[in-house]
């Protein structure tokens, strides 16, 4: 599997010092090789899944990340007090305060260098599938992270939205490519990820099945990736 490809200097700086911070984790892949035009999935954990893939996953990507964050300061200071720390961690108004004042200031620049395609939850999803579709057409990848973030980011996941699906259908539908799925599964206590083999959502709709059912057997195969990753690691340590 290749390395990543250099990236400019100031973003290999930044790369540079996150992986002070952040440490590299364990992971279990399950395939052989990765197809370079893919879509990817995974759970969100927090902050600590995006960050962490986009530091060490084995192949290079461009993720979706909710709009609020691909705007200016005021937008994403909003986002991250109000919502992410407040409504999805569960955190009191002082520290969110702190923290998302002082993230809120470099977020923009770890966001341009992810390079994150704004993801919406309105009509103007049609903007994310477009931009990721014409990445895809360059034949990279695109990572998603579909869970249903509302209540707070959960271990067990409870829902994952379908916009992944649509992705797939309509690249489908323009080249007749059913692009490979890869599910992914990150844990935050092990610092470890687990890559699945790649599925077909081609496959599914030929199947009968509808986008909210192919989301759920997706959310069903990443909770059974969670497990598999744990009992990985437990043989590994006996």
């Amino acid at each position: 599997m290749e390395k990543k490809k250099k990236k400019g200097p100031l973003v290999r700086f930044l790369y540079f010092i996150l992986k002070k911070i952040k440490k590299q984790p364990i992971i279990v892949n399950l395939n052989d090789n990765i197809s370079e035009q893919s879509i990817f999935i995974s759970n969100h954990s927090a902050a600590n899944g995006p960050l962490t893939l986009s530091l060490y996953f084995p192949r290079e990507f461009r993720p979706w990340g909710i709009y609020y964050m691909c705007q200016g300061y005021k937008s994403r200071w909003k986002y991250l007090y109000h919502i992410f720390y407040q409504q999805k961690l569960g955190w009191g108004k002082f520290k969110s305060f702190i923290i998302a004042t002082l993230f809120a200031m470099i977020s923009g620049v770890v966001y341009r260098a992810m390079e994150v395609i704004p993801s919406y939850t309105d009509g103007r999803l049609k903007n994310s599938i477009k931009l990721s579709i014409e990445h895809l057409e360059m034949k990279k990848s695109v990572l998603i992270f579909p869970e249903n973030s509302d209540t707070g980011y959960h271990k067990v996941l409870k829902y994952y939205n379908p916009g992944f699906v649509f992705l797939a259908e309509q690249f489908f539908k323009k080249h007749s490519i059913d692009v490979p799925v890869y599910t992914v599964y990150f844990s935050k206590t092990d610092n470890a990820l687990i890559i699945d083999k790649p599925q077909y959502i081609k496959d599914m709709i030929d199947q009968g099945m509808n986008k909210k059912e192919i989301a759920e057997k997706f959310r069903i195969r990443t909770n059974e990736l969670g497990e598999l990753l744990n009992n990985h690691l437990v043989q590994s340590r006996l």
